[in-house]
């Protein structure tokens, strides 16, 4: 014999593929679907056209069913979405990548569900998952996952930090790029300076871009590079670093201060002139409102005070003669006038 026998078909199921498997060997219901990806992870350079193997075996129907979900980053492949599907002969790609995704089968309906992604993106790595489903065939591993990494050199660090600072303080600069695959290296060098950094003063840590300045000294400062690398490529920043010495520290305090003391002079120069002005104001309004007083004892136009002296004198003298004249009163009168003179 130079055939195996094959197991008679179901009445409900018709066979459209050469490539028919046995029933499952523990229920007898029908055969299995097996799904194998590659083990680990799959890597490619950004810019480059990646594959993503995924083969299957089952009796294809027309049920049959084959479906890519991808999950982005860190998210859950739960959380996937749906970025290939193929079912009634027909395929269908809904996800953003669609211009870039094709099977390398189609259609994948001979054991080949493979894809291939090109122009890889950085946006392109994450979980890829290829599920066959196959009615009746509901037994064996009917998925499988495939994490997708990117590689790719570091983008453009940036630099950040104090730029000015005093003599003795301490400072902190900062370096960091936001893509790169591995994760970049850091590393800083003063570019004004062929030695390296002084051990004593600075403290680098090559993980996290930073650089800690200790005890800064004039001799510190000047242009800083940060250069953020991986083995794809490399990519730097500068940032330059200003140290300032105490005694020019105090100038500009004492500069600073001076300018206020000389604005608070301005200011008491001001009030000083507004209120002498007041002053006048007041002393002009209170003499024009005097001057339209009447006095009860001011004497009246046209007579001296040397006529009211003589008149008074005249009145005294009529009035002694007046007295004199009367009797017993000379004696009076005498007195009086003797009194008077006196």
């Amino acid at each position: 014999m130079t055939g195996k026998m094959k197991a008679p078909a179901p009445p409900h199921l018709t066979l459209t593929s050469a490539t028919q498997l046995p029933r499952h060997p523990l229920t007898g219901l029908g055969a299995c679907v097996d799904v194998t990806v590659p083990h680990g992870q799959v890597m490619q350079k950004k810019g480059l056209n990646v594959t993503l193997p995924c083969n299957y075996q089952t009796s294809v129907d027309k049920a049959f069913m084959l479906e890519w979900k991808f999950s982005p980053g860190s998210t859950s492949p739960d959380g996937g979405k749906q970025i290939l599907y193929f079912t009634s002969n027909t395929l269908y790609k809904p996800g953003a990548q669609a211009k870039r995704l094709h099977l390398l089968q189609d259609p994948p309906t001979l054991g080949i569900a493979t894809i291939q992604l090109t122009d890889l993106r950085s946006s392109d790595a994450g979980i890829y998952t290829c599920e066959v489903n196959n009615p009746p065939d509901f037994y064996g591993t009917s998925f499988g996952q495939i994490e997708l990494i990117v590689l790719m050199a570091p983008s453009s660090p940036v630099c950040r930090g104090t730029t000015s600072v005093s003599v003795g303080s301490n400072t902190t600069l900062t370096c960091n790029s936001t893509e790169g695959v591995p994760a970049p290296i850091y590393s800083w060098k003063r570019l004004d300076s062929k030695s390296p950094l002084p051990v004593s003063n600075t403290v680098q840590n090559e993980k996290t871009g930073t650089l800690e300045l200790l005890n800064v000294s004039l001799a510190l400062a000047g242009i800083y590079q940060c250069t953020s690398s991986n083995e794809f490529g490399q990519k730097t920043c500068q940032i330059t670093l200003q140290v300032t010495a105490m005694a020019q520290a105090g100038v500009i305090a004492g500069a600073v201060i001076g300018v206020l003391l000389a604005l608070l002079l301005l200011v008491g120069i001001a009030f000083y002139v507004l209120h002498r002005r007041k002053q006048k104001r007041n002393k002009k309004a209170q003499s024009i409102y005097s001057a339209n007083e009447i006095r009860e004892d001011a004497t009246a136009p046209g007579i001296s005070e040397t006529s009211l002296q003589k008149k008074d004198s005249k009145s005294e003298l009529h009035l002694l003669e007046s007295e004199s004249s009367r009797p017993g009163s000379a004696s009076t009168t005498k007195s009086q006038l003797k009194h008077l003179f006196i």
